[in-house]
């Protein structure tokens, strides 16, 4: 029955892998044509505006075909700068990316011989804890539930189940390849995961959010200023400002879309979770008992390889600031 049921949670990760993947590239195609039609409409405006200077006296026509289309450009920008479409490709893409992770663990752990991996109670429990996490860490929907773009509080993205961690640690007893050695060095690297590596790429997502929102907010001004100035000026010089105020809001808008500011945020933010997870696991292994555990080695080694090292004992140095290389 438990491996039934494991293999209804597998069944269910890949499809919801296959569903995110699917999302994330329809979003993408989104960022690009939202950039695209920004750039063109608003290009073509400001060619207008500077088109209407030369004339001897302002074409009302003119005018009100460079408003249009200044106008619809802000409206544009408005709704790239509100949703972010190159951020929801990305957390559609991390989001099939550790369901089909999750698929993948149980079916490999399935393989594995019972007396190493971890008991099959606990783990059936744990993935579902997983599963569901991912449910309501990267809804699919853009609306009501959808991810918070600009937070408040910027944290690590959740891609697992929020393990108890109340319960006081279980020590080694040199059974089912737990060691002191081995325990103490997964401690080691759990503080240094919270106090360095967490940290480092959740500064780094903040660092990204203060500049992609201030550039969110700015194409769309310049863009109604633009429509504005071009719609109501009379005189060449306001003509020409229109023209001026159009470009800038093209500038801002490649910068912000084009440059993926907003998929940055997300990847760094994506890193923090992924340390975060790999954190909390560690945390809860500890307080299982030793022989409900997955084999001291065979954990340490999944460890390892998640940080990116060689299966060593220490993991890493004490001179070394974080404890992953892998990014």
């Amino acid at each position: 029955m438990l491996v039934a049921q494991l293999r209804n949670i597998a069944l269910a990760a890949e499809d919801r892998s296959e569903m995110h993947a699917i999302i994330g590239v329809q979003r993408d195609n989104w960022n690009r044509l939202c950039h695209m039609t920004v750039n063109i409409t608003t290009i073509a405006a400001a060619m207008l505006a500077a088109m209407n200077t030369g004339v001897g006296s302002t074409s009302f026509s003119m005018s009100v075909a460079a408003f249009l289309l200044n106008g619809g450009a802000a409206g544009f920008m408005l709704l790239a700068s509100k949703y972010q479409p190159s951020q929801l490709a990305e957390e559609q893409r991390t989001a099939s990316r550790f369901h089909k992770l999750l698929a993948r663990d149980i079916d490999t752990t399935l393989l594995i011989d019972p007396r190493l991996r971890k008991d099959a109670h606990l783990y059936m429990e744990e993935v579902m804890g997983r599963l569901q996490a991912l449910d309501v860490g990267f809804p699919l929907p853009l609306k009501p539930n959808g991810l918070e773009k600009f937070p408040k509080v910027v944290a690590p993205s959740v891609l697992g189940s929020v393990a108890d961690l109340t319960e006081t640690e279980i020590p080694a007893n040199n059974t089912n390849g737990w060691t002191d050695a081995i325990t103490k060095d997964l401690q080691r690297t759990a503080d240094k995961l919270e106090t360095s590596d967490i940290a480092k790429y959740v500064r780094a997502a903040r660092n990204k959010e203060i500049p992609n929102k201030r550039l969110a907010i700015s194409a769309p001004v310049f863009a109604v200023v633009a429509a504005l100035l071009s719609l109501v000026g009379c005189w060449p010089g306001i003509q020409l400002a229109g023209v001026a105020a159009g470009c800038i809001a093209v500038l801002v808008s490649s910068f912000s879309n084009g440059g993926q500011i907003g998929m940055i945020f997300e990847l760094y933010r994506n890193c923090a979770g992924y340390y975060a997870e790999m954190e909390e696991d560690i945390q809860s292994t500890m307080r299982i008992p030793v022989c409900q555990r997955e084999d001291g080695e065979l954990y340490h080694q999944k460890i390892a390889l998640q940080l990116g090292r060689r299966d060593q004992m220490p993991l890493f140095s004490s001179e070394e600031k974080t404890a992953g290389e892998l990014f």
